[in-house]
């Protein structure tokens, strides 16, 4: 009875010991999934998906600028109208994978515990808190969505170092 016990102290140790390395680790790849989650359902997820609001296809004056309004081509599709017909909310034409989906990357500080997600696009934060007049199309922040995802994995990672 004392060896499992001893065994049983020891499994605790080792998995106190691992854990908080582990959890850190899972945060930032769950953060990762979940935001290239949000660009693929082109909303923001938490309790459910709250889309994006549509690209605007009009001018100051309300004519659309995905149709020749005149001319031989009138009722035509122009090159705007070509190049945004089929694209996704936050994917820029010809950027190949130079995309703000493929920018977040996530940097651990074990000193602190934290864990930070940063992007190398200047214009990510005008999207996701919708600053000078864009349209708020959130794809970071607080969710619960995330958050239960992130505690399952942890705790099927506790489970493994458990048995």
């Amino acid at each position: 009875m004392a060896g499992s016990l001893n065994d049983l102290q020891n499994m605790l140790n080792k998995a106190a010991k691992e854990i908080p390395d582990k959890a850190l680790r899972i945060i930032g790849v769950e953060g990762i999934k979940f935001i290239k989650k949000n660009f693929r359902d082109q909303g923001f997820n938490d309790t459910g998906v709250e889309k994006w609001q549509k690209r605007k296809t009009t001018d100051k004056n309300g004519r659309d600028l995905t149709r020749y309004s005149r001319g031989r081509n009138a009722g035509g599709v122009t090159r705007f109208g070509q190049r945004n017909a089929d694209r996704a909310i936050l994917v820029g034409h010809d950027t190949g994978g130079d995309k703000l989906i493929n920018s977040f990357k996530y940097n651990i500080i074990k000193a602190s515990n934290q864990v930070h997600f940063n992007t190398s696009k200047k214009y990510a934060a005008r999207h996701n808190e919708g600053l000078d007049g864009m349209p708020k199309r959130q794809f970071m922040g607080k969710s619960k969505y995330l958050d239960a995802q992130i505690s399952q994995k942890i705790k099927k990672e506790l489970d493994k170092s458990l048995r």
